[in-house]
């Protein structure tokens, strides 16, 4: 583990940062004027040398100096003062004499050594050189607690503070050296504060948590403002599982991120609550399979062809104000249900009866009690139309007095409250489609002119809404709904089908996975392994990514290629060796076999033999 990934699980503390930010070029300031006491800032000589707890640089209670040993350091200032500006004036350059001299100078005030709050003067004053870590015990506890985690060569602890604390901020702007240096001086104390009292494993599983949540916040964060992404990446780089935790993400679940089982749990049952969907794409899918199409029937040795939703379409249903009209919609059902049953007699609002039946489709049936029209004559009342009345107390189409008749039915019966535009903001759901193998089918086929309406501008509700009309159904004003975000999946090493088009390219978000070591490592963590199977998984890793980084086409990028690190993972090293054998190989067979590998069938094959030869004598 490097020292970058420990600090990636680590929030900056803000507050210390802000403050040290604020005063230490005050500090600095005032030093360097060679002035008395007196004569500082009020503020600032407060912050710099009276108070003890919270202070910006390092917090002191017990060692710091007592009022009587502040009262002759300040009768001698004149002395002191003269060492604090020749160490405030050079911020580039550890002055080992002066700190010494600084040192005697307080020693002379003091009944007894106050090392730690002489330290603290001096990290005030050279921020750039010196940690805020001013005891010699916490940081010994730090530097001795890094070598036993990080792989970087973190210095060794010696009891000269000085020279000590400067090399341990030599290391942290080594491995840190794009972070500014305000940023960066919080992190050796949280650090020392992470890492205290936990073993090996428990930060190891810190650090790869933190990881996997950055990343699926990034993700998501693309995701919410694009409204569709492709996570791409070779096989067994966790595209499957990322696109199951990040649909519970955007539908803003909270579930246990560690364990796939309690994630798949939750997913299925979103899944069944019509809230993910999931489709494969494969090349022989189209328009009709996807968004909508014929479909034949065969009734009573009768074949006749009506229109079926494909999973799109019944997505973007679920999803398009599910909040605010689900009490309409479900009453409408249960009306269906009735009226298919019997003839219901209703009243319009000026009070004349009418007749309401239900025969399939999208309307019902109606005939006013004063029609003059032939017996058995019925007209119809189209369902959207009593919906967008209930949304907007608007009525659109014809036979209005009827579709109010219905409304105040529905409302009396089934308890429906009024459509509430400011609630449905509020409660707007998310709904998420994935698309695995999105790669392999024509995406521009099976989408058809409704690629257009993916973009979040275009969507309802966008900057600029494009509703269309179907062809099927002719249904004039469909759109995508904004709460529909849609994940597809794809293959990398896959070269069996065609590229996606540009036109495609600029309505998705692409987002990598790669392969990850760590991953491996997190597996085997707490496992109780007996065997070398953890050793010779990473060896394996290491090798395979050496092959693949050196041998690989010159057109395509390594992280593209590289076998997945769930291929490296195993309870016994006997179905390790059965991953290598008919898992791993055949993959980099292929990948010989397409060009995709610069290497001969007979120079891999020797590389198999040194693979192997990892389990002689281990099985």
């Amino acid at each position: 583990m490097k020292v970058v990934e420990l600090l990636n699980c680590i929030e900056p503390w803000d507050k210390g940062r802000d403050n040290y930010r604020y005063f230490v070029p005050k500090f600095i300031e005032e030093a360097s004027s060679g002035e008395d006491w007196s004569e500082w800032d009020k503020d600032v000589f407060y912050e710099f040398f009276e108070r003890s707890n919270d202070q910006c640089v390092s917090s002191l209670q017990q060692g710091y100096f007592t009022n009587e040993e502040k009262q002759r350091i300040k009768d001698n200032w004149s002395s002191i003062s003269e060492l604090l500006k020749e160490i405030a004036e050079d911020q580039n350059n550890p002055n080992w004499e002066c700190y010494e001299s600084l040192k005697s100078e307080l020693r002379k005030c003091t009944t007894q050594n106050k090392k730690a709050s002489t330290h603290r003067m001096v990290a005030s004053l050279q921020p750039k050189l010196l940690t805020t870590i001013v005891s010699d015990d916490h940081l010994k506890e730090l530097l001795n607690g890094l070598r036993n985690i990080v792989d970087d060569d973190v210095p060794t602890h010696s009891w000269n503070w000085f020279r000590c604390s400067y090399e341990t901020l030599q290391f942290f702007k080594k491995h840190l050296d794009c972070m500014d240096y305000m940023n960066m001086i919080t992190y050796p104390w949280q650090i020392r504060e992470h890492i205290s009292g936990k073993t090996l494993i428990d930060i190891i599983r810190d650090v790869n948590s933190s990881k996997n949540m950055k990343d699926l916040n990034t993700i998501k964060d693309i995701l919410f403002e694009k409204k569709q992404i492709i996570l791409q990446g070779a096989p067994g780089t966790g595209k499957t599982y990322s696109t199951a935790a990040l649909a519970l993400s955007i539908i803003d679940e909270s579930y246990n991120s560690t364990s796939h089982e309690k994630i798949m749990e939750r997913y299925q049952e979103l899944v069944d609550a019509k809230r993910i969907f999931f489709t494969t794409f494969h090349q022989s899918m189209d328009y009709e399979d996807f968004v909508e199409g014929l479909r034949p029937e065969v009734v009573d040795g009768n074949v006749s062809y009506s229109v079926k939703d494909g999973i799109f379409k019944i997505a973007c249903s679920h999803a398009e104000e599910k909040d605010s009209m689900t009490d309409i919609e479900n009453a409408i059902e249960k009306l269906k249900e009735k009226c298919s049953e019997e003839t219901l007699t209703l009243k319009t609002t000026t009070g004349v009866e009418f007749s309401l039946s239900y025969r399939g489709g999208r309307t019902f049936s109606v005939r006013s009690s004063k029609s003059q029209t032939e017996e058995g004559r019925f007209f119809p009342v189209n369902i959207n139309s009593i919906k967008e009345h209930h949304k907007n107390n608007a009525i659109k189409g014809y036979n209005q007095s009827y579709i109010t008749g219905i409304c105040k039915y529905l409302t009396e019966i089934f308890t429906i409250k009024p459509y509430d535009d400011k609630t449905v903001k509020e409660k707007q759901q998310n709904y998420v489609l994935i698309i695995d193998e999105i790669n392999r089918g024509n995406i521009s086929k099976i989408f058809g002119e409704l690629i257009t309406l993916l973009e979040s501008d275009k969507r309802q509700g966008g900057a600029h809404m494009i509703p269309m009309k179907l062809t099927y159904s002719n249904k004039a004003d469909f759109t995508v709904p904004s709460n529909l975000y849609i994940i597809g999946t794809m293959n990398t090493t896959d070269r069996s089908v065609g590229h996606i088009d540009y036109a495609v390219r600029r309505r998705f978000a692409f987002y990598t996975l790669k392969a990850d070591k760590s991953a491996v490592e997190s597996f085997y963590l707490g496992k109780d392994i007996l065997d070398d199977t953890k050793d010779i998984a990473i060896e394996l890793f290491g090798m395979i990514n050496t092959l693949i980084t050196t041998k690989k086409s010159p057109e395509l990028d390594a992280e593209d290629l590289m076998v997945g690190h769930s291929y490296f993972m195993a309870e016994t090293i006997d179905k390790l060796k059965m991953k290598l054998e008919y898992e791993i190989i055949p993959l980099l067979r292929e990948y010989e076999k397409d060009g995709i590998l610069s290497i001969s069938i007979k120079d891999l094959r020797k590389q198999e033999m040194e693979w192997k030869s990892l389990f002689i004598n281990k099985a």
